[in-house]
């Protein structure tokens, strides 16, 4: 297999970009194989996984460099690889493997010998002119230690199994990130030595409640004024009563600290992720539109864009459950979302679920982003529809309440004021009190397996608690299910919003100082901005982009900068060029939570902030809106 030469492309545009270097530098596990199954192209992620050199495999075999454990009589590796090969060439395409035991030899320096190994394989025809298979990309993820982790013991089984229903990218990220469980293990240990600290306090109440019952009962000699003796009854209730004011703290310190993990899960995978969407989506959009109208492919990469972008919905799913996805809030009424929405959700029941929909006519004005409960609506609809096989109702209504007092339930003390209350409930088959129990946990489901993500109902708390809220949840089985949701009610009135259309909008060319240190993000952006027009000087840190500056002085007009980089992060770049271009405009972009940003002393109402995943239109209006203005103020450049 080659790849093609570097040649100038006309005009000012850069050369093109070597792609042996882009494939062997990809950060995922890639082999190329011909139709003769011999290996010609490798990435240096699958060189380091498997422990060999390029030169020590390429124009060899596959099955010559990588043999089945000869130490190991039920190894399957090589046939199941080989009738998965066959597949993709009798059929021409892509076939993914179950995850296979296919151990690895070591090196002679390493002690040679097998390593046992757990492989995720999917294997991908490439095809010529005719129509024949020509090669095979064989793409593998290392599984090891999960499988390893699954057979650790009953809750990881279940979580393995849970997870084994969504990607197979999702998987492998999320183990990666195990390490956080460590740290969730500390933050436990310390949860239990204040519980304690409290049950300690417990044992002394109890010793001075019996104090007090022998001093009233008469029982010491001290010349003490008596007061009302303490019976038995008395004293029962009272330590009753400590008990279980310290066991709900358990339980809910045990219940932050199970999503304060998940949170920190999800957030984790999210820069990453996003990342990788951003270049997908974005190079799918760019290709697609240098197409002509009729060419087939505009199809497939219409395709692999939808794809991405309902990824990216999966990941702004699982920032939603863990409080940590950026919002867009402002005034708005409740109940006009909802009348916005309903031929949606009718759309979203089955025609034999009646849907009732009842508003509060004085108007239900909340600070909330709209995106967010559109999906608490949608998911709540959608959970009550399956609860619902035969038919049923379905009812939404919303009303104001005043609470006058704190409302105290199992997940703390809630403030009064006055709160939009928005109700849904079904007809359906009810939910248990075990299930109630765990019903917002990420990933619990009692749906079939590939029926649900067990992220809908998660999504719908993690929402209502970052708007400030909570949510009651009254059901028994055969009796159908009511959430009751509380939002804090606002008392100005929504402000009219301007729709964003997708035009993009075309200025005069600038200069722009690209910073962004994923090589794939930054290929991506400088194509985008070079091909309207503009002057691209990018650069992979911090470091480089100040040499880069120190060359152009205050003939910048734009600095695009990720926010996370390491060594000196975008913040930080920003700080020193405007030291000598106070002027400077500056636009970041980052794929990591709001509160990641937070801490790195981003704050998105003082800053030009767009959030990754973005399309190539997304990229150039934001631009176009920031140098706008700066053109006003200096007609003359």
């Amino acid at each position: 297999m080659s790849f093609p030469d570097e040649a100038s492309n006309g005009g000012d545009c850069p050369p093109a970009p070597d792609f042996r270097a882009l494939f062997e530098s990809a950060p995922g596990l890639y082999l190329v194989l011909t139709a003769d199954l011999c290996i010609v192209a490798v990435s240096n992620a699958y060189l380091e996984a498997t422990m060999t050199a390029r030169r020590d495999i390429l124009g060899r075999g596959i099955f010559d460099v990588f043999p089945d454990n000869p130490d190991d009589p039920a190894a399957t590796g090589v046939r199941n690889l080989r009738a998965s090969l066959e597949r993709v060439k009798q059929f021409a395409r892509p076939d993914a493997m179950a995850v296979q035991k296919y151990d690895i030899r070591r090196p002679e320096s390493e002690g040679g010998g097998f390593e046992e190994r757990f492989w995720s394989p999917l294997n991908s025809p490439v095809v010529g002119a005719h129509g024949q298979v020509e090669y095979i990309i064989h793409r593998v993820e290392d599984v090891t230690d999960f499988v390893r982790l699954k057979q650790a013991g009953h809750e990881q089984q279940k979580m393995t199994e849970l997870l084994r229903t969504r990607s197979e990218r999702m998987e492998a990220e999320v183990f990666q990130r195990g390490q956080e469980l460590a740290e969730a293990n500390r933050q436990l240990r310390t949860a239990n030595e204040e519980l304690a600290r409290l049950y300690d306090q417990i044992a002394q109440l109890m010793t001075q409640a019996d104090v007090e019952l022998r001093v009233n009962a008469g029982w010491d000699d001290g010349a003490r004024t008596p007061r009302r003796p303490m019976t038995s009854e008395d004293m029962l209730t009272r330590v009753g009563r400590l008990i279980a004011g310290y066991k709900r703290l358990e339980e809910q310190l045990l219940h932050s600290q199970k999503m304060e993990t998940a949170g920190r899960l999800a957030g984790g995978i999210a820069h990453d992720f996003n990342n990788l969407l951003t270049v997908i989506v974005g190079f799918a959009k760019v290709v697609q539109d240098k197409l002509a109208p009729g060419d087939e492919l505009r199809g497939k990469l219409a395709e692999i864009q939808r794809a991405g972008e309902h990824a990216a919905l999966l990941t702004a799913q699982l920032l939603a459950f863990s409080r940590k996805q950026i919002s867009e809030r402002r005034i708005l009424d409740l109940n006009q979302v909802i009348d916005d929405m309903k031929d949606m959700l009718r759309r979203l029941i089955s025609e034999d679920v009646e849907l009732t929909i009842v508003l509060d006519p004085s108007g239900c004005f909340i600070n909330a982003d709209a995106g967010q409960l559109s999906q608490v609506l949608i998911n709540l609809a959608v959970n009550a529809r399956d609860a619902m096989p035969a038919g049923g109702r379905l009812a939404i209504e919303t009303s104001r309440e005043q609470l006058d007092s704190p409302h105290a339930d199992q997940d703390g003390v809630r403030p009064a004021g006055c709160y939009v209350v928005l109700l849904v409930s079904d007809s359906g088959t009810g939910i248990d009190a075990e299930t109630s129990r765990h019903i917002f946990e990420p990933f619990f489901t009692t749906k079939a397996v590939g029926k649900g993500t067990g992220l809908g109902l998660a999504t719908v708390y993690g929402i209502v608690v970052q708007h400030g809220g909570w949510i009651d949840l009254a059901s028994d089985p055969g009796c159908g299910t009511t959430f009751r949701i509380y939002l804090p009610a606002a008392s100005a009135t929504p402000v009219q919003h301007v729709s964003v259309t997708a035009t993009v909008k075309r200025g005069q060319p600038a200069t722009i100082l690209l910073v962004e240190d994923q090589a794939a993000v930054r290929l991506l952006a400088e194509d985008v901005l070079t091909e309207a027009g503009h002057t691209v000087l990018s650069a992979p840190n911090g470091a480089a982009a100040l040499e880069i500056a120190q060359g152009h002085a205050c003939d910048l007009d734009l600095l695009i900068t990720d926010v996370v980089m390491p060594g000196m992060n975008g913040p930080q770049l920003v700080e020193l060029l405007k030291g000598t271009c106070p002027l400077l405009n500056v636009l970041f972009i980052s794929g990591y939570t709001d509160s990641a940003l937070e801490e790195r002393g981003v704050v998105q109402k003082d800053v030009a902030l767009l959030q990754k995943p973005f399309l190539p239109e997304s990229l150039l209006n934001k631009v176009e809106e920031l140098l706008e203005p700066a053109r006003s103020r200096a007609p003359g450049r």
